[in-house]
């Protein structure tokens, strides 16, 4: 029998209509959720199916703007890591060139590459090296298309891309818990389905 394999295969997302009563939805505009990312927020976000392993490609995603140390260091500290874990980038297939020494596809996120990009202090290890993840409108139609609107605010197709999920546990698949992890967290919105949601912290 033949299979056919995608990475984005695992379980669909759950909408168990939580209340939430400190948010405000707005359908999703990937050129706002851009806008505000570039602001310096940071975005719980969720769109299709889980990604099968442990690594987030797009889909079960915390994002933020890539140009800060102190973006990592938040990042670490929702995640409960160490102060001195790298954070992986995503970045647009077609401006990897631009930011890293490396031409062509990694959309596994396998290979670390020297960075180019001396701005993208957020996803750079001690040795200037990071670990992106490209993505192209095929792959990922939904998240090449939030890197493009990023890129067109900020002049890089890129994003800080960490796992979205509850310390030691599976990826974040339902409303409930993408709101009580945001809320735990201080991440300021969230998206899943076609709703962009801000929380009133």
């Amino acid at each position: 029998a033949k299979l056919e394999w995608d990475v984005y295969a695992d379980q669909q997302f759950i909408d168990d209509t939580p209340d939430m009563p400190d948010v405000k939805a707005f359908p999703l505009d990937v050129e706002r959720v851009a806008q505000f990312i570039a602001q310096g927020n940071i975005v719980a976000w969720t769109q299709g199916r889980c990604e099968i392993g442990p690594r987030a490609l797009g889909n079960r995603s915390i994002l933020a703007a890539p140009f800060s140390g102190g973006t990592r260091d938040r990042l670490n500290v929702i995640k409960k890591r160490e102060s001195f874990r790298p954070v992986a980038p995503i970045c647009l297939e077609e401006e990897v060139e631009r930011h890293f020494h490396w031409s062509g596809p990694s959309p596994h996120m396998m290979y670390f590459q020297k960075v180019k990009n001396a701005d993208l202090q957020a996803i750079m290890h001690v040795d200037a090296t990071a670990r992106a993840q490209t993505i192209t409108a095929r792959q990922n139609p939904r998240m090449h298309a939030l890197l493009s609107a990023f890129s067109k605010a900020t002049g890089a197709g890129v994003l800080c891309n960490t796992s979205l999920n509850f310390n030691g546990t599976g990826f974040i698949n339902r409303t409930s818990d993408l709101y009580k992890y945001c809320k735990d967290t201080g991440i300021e919105a969230f998206v899943y389905n076609d709703k962009f949601c801000i929380i009133d912290h």
